[in-house]
């Protein structure tokens, strides 16, 4: 008899190689694996959310954990949790019906992070994009708005590997808040292609430091990938925040 285990997981993605197990390399998925499959047994199966890229770190990651083992769910989260590196940690874990999936997640929530000042941060460096070019967080605003919707995100494509992508994709709500070093963005949307929230934060650039008119918005989203206007913002500055699953409402929190 097995069991499923509903775990929220929190990790630092900055020496991970992605949440992806792969062979010789350390991944996040590979690490709890390992640490799960010698603590209760080698019939344990792990599955997530999200398949972070490499240097994604996430607050709110959810992933399925299925065992064979009888300890209550808090026991299992602290016995895990004790042989686990520092760079990541099961914040929560509870019992789930045997049919859960994480991959019926209804919506998540990223943040991404830019800091604005003439000179990084070292203390800080691995959880934001340093970006020391002026942006009109007014222009910033407004684009970010425009994309708040259901669109066509072809032209945000990163994958050429994948023709037949499904690209039309749901954003529920987009927040950008600036502060004095500082501008934070919140995606929350229903699905996400790769790297498509890094995409969206390189668009909001160009549009702050006047490299793209907001009024090109609609075109460049719907537009040919190969003739893009704007970068993929680096990885560091992004986390997954918090991932929903019906019948909760999915918004940004206040």
């Amino acid at each position: 008899m097995t069991r499923t285990l509903k775990l929220t997981i929190a990790y630092d993605g900055t020496a991970f190689h992605g949440w992806q197990a792969q062979p010789a390399t350390r991944t996040v998925q590979g690490v709890l694996t390992d640490v799960c499959t010698t603590l209760l047994g080698p019939e344990c199966t792990l599955a997530a959310a999200s398949r972070t890229d490499a240097g994604v770190h996430a607050r709110g990651q959810v992933a399925a954990l299925t065992t064979g083992c009888t300890w209550p769910a808090g026991n299992i989260r602290r016995a895990i949790n004790g042989r686990l590196p520092d760079d990541v940690v099961i914040v929560h874990a509870e019992d789930a019906p045997d049919t859960f999936s994480p991959r019926d997640a209804i919506a998540k929530h990223y943040r991404y992070e830019l800091y604005r000042a003439e000179d990084d941060d070292p203390l800080t460096r691995h959880r934001h994009w340093w970006h020391p070019l002026s942006l009109r967080c007014e222009h910033v605003c407004a684009a970010a708005a425009l994309m708040v919707g259901t669109h066509d995100f072809r032209g945000l494509q990163v994958r050429s590997d994948k023709p037949h992508e499904n690209t039309v994709r749901t954003l529920f709500d987009m927040r950008v808040t600036a502060r004095e070093s500082t501008v934070i963005i919140d995606v929350l949307g229903a699905s996400f292609m790769y790297k498509m929230v890094r995409s969206l934060v390189g668009l909001l650039s160009a549009v702050g430091r006047g490299r793209v008119r907001c009024e090109d918005i609609p075109a460049l989203l719907s537009g040919d990938a190969r003739r893009r206007r704007s970068e993929v913002a680096p990885p560091q500055g992004l986390t997954l925040m918090r991932v929903w699953f019906a019948p909760a409402t999915p918004r940004l929190d206040d």
